[in-house]
């Protein structure tokens, strides 16, 4: 299971990746307002889940399962995020996001595993 930070890292690498040709820790620290050393222990965490890489001069990208892994979770924020309550104070649009994050990270995985198997055991069928 992801949390909802690995969530918000995978999802700014992704939106650093639409406009800039090159995804760097300092990058990724700059969108999350984080420090490096907490973009390099997530980075390691996500390395070691297969959903991104990062290259040996600092080239970030997301792997074929973390770009997967975004489509998938993107879906469930938007809808989320749609149908988000009215509450009695106010919320602005990074604290709906954050807690929409926290939402889907908290939910169930099962349908998740499932198509993410699916798709990544077909793959590796097809290769042999």
């Amino acid at each position: 299971m992801l949390s909802d930070t690995n969530l918000r890292y995978l999802f700014a690498i992704y939106s650093i990746s639409q406009t800039k040709t090159v995804v760097s820790s300092m990058e990724v620290a700059r969108t999350l307002d984080v420090t490096k050393p907490s973009v390099v222990r997530v980075l390691e965490s996500l390395m070691r889940r297969g959903l991104v890489v990062k290259e040996r001069y600092g080239k970030i990208y997301l792997t074929d399962r973390g770009a997967f892994t975004v489509h998938y979770y993107r879906k469930i924020l938007d809808r989320i995020l749609e149908n988000f309550p009215e509450l009695p104070f106010p919320v602005d649009r990074a604290q709906r996001e954050a807690a929409a994050f926290a939402m889907a990270a908290a939910l169930p995985d099962e349908d998740f595993r499932q198509k993410y198997a699916d798709v990544f055991e077909q793959t590796v069928c097809e290769a042999d």
